[in-house]
Formats: C-alpha cells, structure tokens, sequence
C-alpha cells in the first residue's frame, strides 16, 4: 500500500511541477513578446538613422532624413504592434491573387510600399531569430514560419478595405441575398432591401466664417468593426517635405484621416452602382494618399488628385482658408441620400451659428436619435392622443403601460445609456418590425431582425399604400398598423420585464447596449479567441453622431460590434490642432500597458490633442527608439 501510495504521489508531483513548468515557461513566452519601446535595432534597408519617439500613448513619432526610412519605420512599429492582426487582414483580403498581378505603381507610391515593406520585414526578422516569445500570443500558436511581408499585399488590404465600403454602399441587398418584395406589397418602401452601413468614412466641414479661430474645421469619422486591436493606428511621420499626423491602416503606409501642417483632409464614402470594384481603384486611392502628403492648400490638392478616379469616395480637404472637395459634382445623383443621422446633424448644424473644436466635438459625441423623434410620434400617436382603450385601461397591464406611455411622451430622444426610453424604444421598434416582416420572410431571418427604420417610416407614414405591411398574410382578417403597434408595444414590454422587473424607472439602456470589443487571432475560431475582450455600456443608437450597429437578434439583440470606430476633428492656422480618439490601444498584445490604455477615453469621449511637436511628445515618452542602417560589407 505504501509503494502503491508514494508512486502516486510521486506522478503526482511529477505532474504538478511539469504544469507549473510550463505555465512558467508559456508566461516567460508571453512577457518577452511585450515590445520593449527603449530597444535600439539594427537594420538593413535604410539609409539613415531612424528615431521612433513613442509619446505617452505609445503613438509613434517617427523621424528620418528620406521619406523611404520614415516608411520603413512606419511599417516597423505596425508590425512590432499589429503584426498578427496584418497577418489575418493579408489572409481574409486573399492577398495571394494580388500578387499574381502586374501592378504599375507611381514612382513615390511604389518607393513607399517597397520601403514599408522592408520595414515589416524587419520586425519579422527579428522574431525569427528567436527571444522575443513568438511576438505575441497569436504569433506564437503559427505552425509555419511567417511569410514575408510584400508591396502587393499592402494593396491587397487597401482594396479590402475599398470593396467593403462598395458592400456597405450597395444599394440593393436584395440582389445579394437573393429575395424580393412579395408579391400584393409595394416596391416602394425604402431601406427594406438595401445594405446598412457596417462600413462608412464621413466627414464634414465648417468653413472660416463660422469658428472661433477663423479657420475652418475639419471632423471625420469611421465606421467599422469595433474590434481588437482597433482597424486603426495613430502614427506621426516626420516626412523631410512635413510632418503628416492622423490614423493609418496596419499594412498600408499613408495617413487616410488626417493632416499635414498645410491642409488636413478625411473622405467620404458613397453608394455604388458598379458590380465591382474596378482594378485601379486601390492603386489610385494610395497614390490620392501619398499626393496628399505633399500638397501645401486645399485647392493644389484638388488639382494635384485631377487626373485620379476616386472610386466610391469623396475627398474633403481644408487648410488654413478654404475648404475643397474632390471629385467635385453638382449633379443630385452625385450628393449621398440623406439618412437619419444626416438628418440629426443638419438640425444641430442650424443652431451653432459659430463653432469652436469643442462645439465640434460635441456634434460628434450627439446621442439623439432622428429615429426616435421622427418614429415615435407615428408609432405612439394612438396610445398617447385617442380613446383610452388604445392604452389598455382595464388590464392587467394598464398601468405599466401608462407609465411607460408618459415617459416616452417626455422624452426628446436620446440614447443615454442608464435611460430607460432608449431601452423601450428600440425593444418596441424590434417587436413591431419581427410582427410585420416574419410572415413576409420566415427564412431570410437577417430582414427582419436586422432594424430597417427607412422602411418603417414608409409603412407608419403608409407613403403610397406602404401600410399594407402590417397586414398578416396568413390571418383571414386585415390588421392594421395600429393593432400592430399596440401588440408589438406589449411584446416589448413583456419582453424587458422578464428581465428587468415592472419598475420603469430601474430600466437601463445600458443594461442591453453593451460595446464588446473581441480580441481575435490568427485564425478565427482558435484557443485564443475571446482571450482578452472588453466590454461597456454605452449610450447612442444606430443613427446618432457616434454610432453604435446592432443586429437585434434573438439573443443579447443590442449588444454591438460594430460602430463608430475612429472619431478626428482637425483644424489649422495660428491655432492649429488635431483631436483624434480611438476605442483601443496602439498596441495588439493583451499584456500590454497599451492594449487598452484609450479604451476609458473613448467611454469618456476624452479625445487625444496630438501633435506633431517632438518637444511636446517627449515629455512624457513611453520610450525612445534608433534603427541604425546594418554597416555595409566590403563586397556591397
């Protein structure tokens, strides 16, 4: 028994300490993979040194005698940061036929994507030689060494990125996904068919005569996958014609949002008509990219960009005076159709007479929702003006109802996130919208879960007999829109009192609007997914200003991953400055002190002041780092 006792303790030990070897082993792994941002390197393919000045945010700040090196460190600190998030871009945007194809680059747009390049491959070079835990945890799970970095796959992420603002643009969802309007139902109704916008560039402009400073301010914005790491990374690039600052693309290297010292300048994207994206699209979108680094006014932009096709996007520039947009067109078809959330900037733009950043700010940061105060009227009209029947007196659920109905009366739209409105609201919408359409379409389930309020507003509104919609097919009676809203209105409430109780003033928006940022490797689906995600309750709603996308399915219906992912406002002159926020860290590894240092901004809307002021960035520096060219070789 003794024997049989110590060989058990024994393997028992044995295997204690094989798990806590490897666990320390896997530990060291994942701390020596943390880039150390005081690290000098030694590198060929550069001419000069190279300074990379992380700030206080690890944003680099990086400084070269050629443009070709300060390229190269740009793709440097990506793939130092971003590496296995370049990887999984370069597998989804099916990088390989890129490469099989001759592309013809500009002189200046091919000089950068080759040096970009050598720089990415430095970095992977460097891991390859070993101690530096694999780069990362995803990095480390590769089962295969890791390709080299090339100038084609930079393009082939660039035109991803375009071909999903085609998709998000398209203005037929039917065609895509293979349904139609049934037959008896007006072709009428508008947004029943057509894509939302999980993709979306916007910007606007306010011109002199209307700031405080009596320059023009520039705000834009993206939408996109809240994931992470974030789709963008802020960078500084100390180019010899300028510094340009602003957000970059991991895998490309050209500033899209942002400014130089003489013109800042965001796009925006449009509805499609082409089937496809044509070939130079991605090829002349870079080349908009490098022109724009070099351009010293609005309007030189203009004319420099005059002889490129900007397919699907609308450039607005302003510098110190003026403000340009490009391609320029008069044309009605040319102007995006006006959305609600359009609609909701309009009116906030008519009451600020004269804007200063922090007016423009807070355009940006506006949770009211056009939809709700355009909507609700229409929905709730019957129960709040007519017969008391239409609110129930007499049930059992009369009261909640009342109550319920005299608060949303009270309400002026916004989605704050502990309001109980918003949460009511979106619930009631959600319910009327399944009663309506999952008759029409029990199998093309993405229709009507996914919230269509274009298509809403013409059935409430009953825009050319659109009010047929609230007519059951497979009743023997007509319904009509009104009994549709009163059923729908006790789903709703009936669906947030299973979990939140009867009391309305305990509901919470937030409750229900959680953001969840997941963090993803390789290859989606591995041991690592959800390794390191966030989570937060969040105001606004699919068409404030600062928007936030849900799909409103069975399970957690508000809960978003989608939104908007990156938020500038920009203006030049004596007073120049550039605000930048974005949801997450520069950096891409979960042990990371910046992983998710900006992730408490964005909740507090506290936007970064960047700028491109080395003295300013040094003063609180996350850490200073050389490349130094390798020394040459006899036989070089």
């Amino acid at each position: 028994m003794n024997t049989v006792f110590g060989v058990t303790l024994r393997v028992f030990l044995t295997m204690a300490a094989a798990a806590v070897a490897a666990t320390a082993v896997v530990g060291y792994l994942l701390l020596a993979s943390v880039p150390d941002y005081d690290e000098d390197f030694t590198v060929p393919g550069i001419r000069g040194p190279v300074d990379i000045l992380r700030d206080a945010s690890a944003i680099p700040h990086i400084s070269a005698a050629s443009t070709a090196d300060v390229y190269f460190a740009l793709g440097f600190v990506h793939a130092q940061d971003r590496l296995g998030q370049m990887l999984r871009a370069r597998r989804s945007a099916a990088a390989e036929a890129m490469r099989q194809r001759r592309v013809t680059f500009g002189r200046p747009v091919s000089a950068a994507l080759d040096a970009y390049a050598d720089g990415v491959n430095a970095w992977i070079s460097e891991l390859s030689r070993g101690g530096r835990g694999g780069g990362g945890p995803e990095l480390l799970m590769l089962d295969a060494p890791i390709q080299p970095w090339e100038a084609s796959d930079s393009l082939a992420l660039v035109r991803a990125f375009l071909e999903n603002l085609q998709i998000a643009h398209s203005s037929d969802e039917g065609k895509i996904m293979g349904v139609q309007v049934p037959a008896g139902r007006p072709n009428n109704a508008p947004g029943l068919l057509s894509h939302r916008r999980d993709a979306d560039l916007d910007v606007w402009a306010v011109p002199a005569s209307r700031t405080v400073s009596g320059a023009p301010i520039l705000a834009a914005d993206a939408t996109g996958p809240l994931a992470l790491p974030s789709q963008w990374y802020l960078a500084d690039l100390q180019l010899p014609s300028g510094p340009v600052i602003g957000a970059t693309l991991p895998g490309v290297p050209f500033v899209l949002i942002g400014r130089s010292e003489n013109l800042a300048w965001g796009f925006r994207s449009s509805e499609l008509t082409a089937t496809a994206l044509p070939d130079a699209a991605a090829e002349a979108f870079l080349a908009v990219l490098d022109r724009l680094t070099r351009s010293s006014s609005a309007s030189g932009a203009v004319k420099k960009l005059a002889d490129l096709p900007l397919t699907g996007l609308q450039l607005v520039a302003a510098d110190v005076q003026a403000v340009e947009t490009w391609p320029r067109c008069a044309r009605p078809a040319c102007k995006p159709a006006q959305d609600f959330r359009d609609i909701r900037r309009g009116v906030l733009d008519e009451r600020q007479t004269i804007y200063s950043i922090e007016s423009a700010v807070a355009v940006q940061q506006d949770v009211i929702s056009a939809v709700a105060r355009i909507l609700l009227p229409l929905m709730a009209r019957e129960m709040w003006f007519d017969a008391p029947a239409a609110r129930g007196e007499g049930s059992t659920s009369s009261t909640l109802r009342s109550r319920v109905l005299d608060r949303l009366a009270s309400w002026n739209g916004e989605m704050e996130r502990l309001a109980p409105e918003p949460l009511v609201f979106w619930a009631w919408i959600r319910a009327f919208q399944q009663r309506i359409l999952q008759d029409e379409y029990p199998a093309a389930d993405h229709l009507w879960r996914r919230l269509r309020p274009d298509f809403l507003h013409a059935v409430l509104s009953d825009r050319e007999g659109s009010a047929i919609w609230c007519d059951i097919r497979l009743s023997e009676r007509r319904e009509t829109c009104d009994e549709m809203l009163l059923a729908s209105f006790d789903d709703a409430l009936s669906w947030i009192t299973r979990r939140y109780g009867d009391d309305p003033s305990s509901w919470a928006w937030g409750s229900e609007h959680v953001m969840v940022m997941k963090w993803s490797a390789i290859r989606p689906g591995s041991a690592l997914d959800g390794f390191a995600d966030l989570k937060a309750f969040a105001a606004g709603g699919p068409d404030t200003q600062k928007s936030t996308l849900f799909e409103a399915g069975e399970t957690d219906p508000f809960e978003f991953r989608s939104g908007t992912n990156f938020q500038a406002v920009m203006t030049l002159g004596e007073d120049t400055a550039s605000y930048f926020i974005a949801p997450a860290g520069q950096s891409g590894h979960p042990l990371s002190r910046f992983y998710d240092n900006l992730f408490s901004r964005w909740k507090q809307a506290d936007y970064l002041d960047m700028s491109s002021d080395l003295s300013i960035a040094r003063s609180a520096a996350a850490g200073l780092s050389r490349l130094t060219p390798l020394p040459r070789t006899n036989s070089d």
